[in-house]
């Protein structure tokens, strides 16, 4: 397996985790108890999402440079993160807060050019 396809498939296993954990969250409605949260299938879905990133991102750090790694799937968790909450939690974004994802991306974009 390429290790482009490792990356991608680490960004969007932990992208797919933070949003499960949000609806497992969203759906608890009184305090939050141990109880609730072993309870709650989009909880246990969301950590075993989380712990499926983390073993591909091993096997990532095996043959990506951690200096390239780390930002790359930092960056692409992000942006992916961004554009699902805003279709699936419709959340906004201000201008602002655009132009800093862009610069990110255009940096990753920089840190990556020449070493791939």
């Amino acid at each position: 397996m390429s290790w482009l396809i490792l990356l991608a498939f680490c960004i969007i296993s932990s992208a797919l985790a933070s949003i499960l954990l949000k609806i497992g969250a969203e759906a608890i409605t009184d305090s939050v108890s141990l109880l609730d949260l072993l309870g709650n299938q989009m909880i246990w879905a969301g950590a075993v999402f989380y712990a499926t990133a983390f073993v591909v991102y091993i096997y990532v750090l095996r043959i990506v440079p951690l200096s390239l790694a780390q930002p790359v799937v930092t960056t692409g968790v992000s942006v992916v993160t961004v554009l699902s909450a805003m279709v699936i939690f419709r959340e906004s974004m201000a201008f602002i807060n655009w132009i800093g994802l862009v610069l990110i991306c255009v940096g990753i974009f920089f840190l990556f050019l020449g070493r791939a």
